[in-house]
């Protein structure tokens, strides 16, 4: 390959990247729940690690995600984000197959 060829395939590169649209960013009551499931993964890799040089890392991983997790949820508090996958907003009769909203 010549300079020549080098320099069309870079071109070609950058002139491509210009249609490329940015992404949306999730939510960050999404990144929130992100971070939780991160932790609580870390929380089980630590209780199943049975290697006595990983403990040392799932030491690290566990608190690593915690505080990930922690500063998350406060910049979220502080943004006045109300959100939980846990939120009910009907209900289900099952009895009656009858959905109640709040």
């Amino acid at each position: 390959m010549n300079i020549t060829e080098a320099l069309q395939k870079i071109q070609a590169y950058v002139h491509v990247g210009e249609n490329i649209k940015p992404k949306t960013l999730p939510s960050l009551a999404i990144v929130v729940e992100e971070a939780r499931q991160e932790w609580l993964n870390a929380q089980y890799y630590y209780n199943t690690v049975s290697d006595q040089d990983l403990v040392d890392h799932a030491v690290y991983l566990m608190q690593a995600t915690e505080r990930k997790y922690m500063y998350l949820l406060k910049q979220a508090r502080l943004g006045g984000v109300v959100y939980s996958p846990y939120m009910i907003t009907s209900d289900v009769d099952i009895d009656k197959n009858e959905v109640i909203t709040r």
